[in-house]
Parts: structure tokens; C-alpha cells; sequence
């Protein structure tokens, strides 16, 4: 699976967009009291000194012959990613463990770049773009391990953003419908569970009663992913 800008990188543009892309995570130039995430488009197309971000030079540079607003909504998600994941509060020791690992180990960061910049490009919301960032830097700062990140943003591309504040709703009653609590919790709102089960971060309870409960991956993805989003507003 590529990306709208892979598709169109020779093998040394895709290394050196991977290498851009952590030195903004890690060192970054771009101005992070900018809230990338209310830019429109128009204004971001029009935005010379966004354009000469190293990684956002990199991209319109590269797809500048055929320019689309599908490239300039990337540009955006990705500015908000950066700049979100630089809000956290990742212990620096952690932070040098995993610049180290990429100085060590090349084709790792050539792979996690890559993935990032897919689940990026496939966001359809910001909010999604704003989750990948908590739970990648939950990553660095190894709350989870990559399998787990791994795992959760491949779910978490099947969930309908409309029940991410659901999570909230469920936390309160630990995140479990069953035959002992399903009387005293009111009003169920099936529509929500539904999207959560039929995105792969919910289940059954019981083979002959229609309770609910969330993965662990899911509880993951509230933890790491959700919860920051709120707590944030």
C-alpha cells in the first residue's frame, strides 16, 4: 500500500522524506505554536513559509507538476501530526533510546516512517490524524510496544469517528456490558457499540446474551489514543 506521495518518489526521495519526517518529529523547525489542524487548504496552498518546511518542501516539490488538494490535505494531516506528538511529555531519555535505534537500524525507521505516512494519508478526519500521534508517541515514550501501535492504528482505520467520545461513555461502566450491570447502566446506545464491534475493538460477552466489552487494543486505543484528545480541549 503507497501513499499519494510514495507513488511518486524515486528510492532516494522516499529515504530522504522518512529522514525528514523524524527530524521534524525530533528536532523540529516548523512553528509549533501553529495549530495546523484549523489551517484551510486555500490558506495552506497560499502559505509560503509553510511550504518551506523541509518535509512539506520535500512533498510539493516532488508532486508540483500535478499538484491536487488531496496532496495539500496530507500536508496538512502531516503538519498536525508533527506537531501534536511534539505537545507530549516523552521522557528525553526515551527519545535518544529511539533516535539511536534509527541511527542503528535504517530500514526500521525507513518501514515506521512509511507506515506512519500511510495510516496518515488514509485519515479521512483530523481527529484520526490527532490519535495516530498520541498513540505513536506513547510508542516512543514505551507505554505501548509496536505491535501493539501496529495493531491499534490498523483498527483503528476500520472505526467510524462518529464513536470516538463514546469511549468516554463506556469508560464510565469499565468498558463491559454484561447480565450483572446491564440494569443498572440505562440506556444502551447500540448504534455506538455497533461501530466498535464491527471495527475489530469490541466483542461479545456471551453466546446467548447481547452484552459488550472492549478489546484490549481498545482499551489501549481510549488510553493512549482518545483519552489525550479530550483531555486537551
Amino acid at each position: 500500500m503507497k501513499t499519494i506521495v510514495d507513488s511518486q518518489l524515486s528510492k532516494g526521495q522516499s529515504a530522504n522524506i522518512s529522514q525528514e519526517l523524524f527530524d521534524q518529529l525530533l528536532t523540529p523547525t516548523l512553528d509549533l505554536s501553529i495549530d495546523y489542524s484549523e489551517i484551510y487548504l486555500d490558506d495552506l496552498i497560499d502559505n509560503d513559509a509553510i511550504k518551506e518546511i523541509p518535509i512539506i518542501k520535500t512533498i510539493v516539490g516532488v508532486i508540483k507538476g500535478s499538484v491536487s488538494i488531496n496532496q495539500f490535505w496530507f500536508a496538512k494531516k502531516l503538519l498536525t501530526f508533527i506537531r501534536e506528538f511534539n505537545k507530549k511529555a516523552i521522557d528525553i531519555d526515551k527519545i535518544n533510546k529511539f533516535k539511536n535505534k534509527l541511527k542503528s537500524d535504517p530500514q526500521f525507521g525507513k518501514r515506521v516512517a512509511e507506515r506512519l505516512m500511510v495510516y496518515i494519508d488514509r485519515n479521512i478526519e483530523i481527529n484520526q490524524t490527532l490519535i495516530v500521534a498520541n498513540l505513536f508517541s506513547a510508542y516512543i515514550d514505551e507505554k505501548i510496544d509496536f505491535q501493539q501501535l501496529n495493531n491499534i492504528i490498523i483498527t483503528l482505520d476500520q472505526l467510524n469517528p462518529k464513536a470516538f467520545y463514546a469511549f468516554f461513555d463506556l469508560a464510565k461502566i469499565d468498558f463491559l456490558i454484561n447480565t450483572s450491570n446491564y440494569k443498572d447502566i440505562g440506556q444502551r446506545n447500540h448504534e455506538m457499540e455497533n461501530f466498535i464491534n464491527n471495527s475489530g475493538f469490541g466483542k461479545e460477552t456471551s453466546v446467548w446474551f447481547h452484552g459488550f466489552e472492549l478489546t484490549d487494543d481498545g482499551k489501549l486505543l481510549f488510553e493512549y489514543g482518545i483519552k489525550p484528545i479530550k483531555e486537551t480541549e
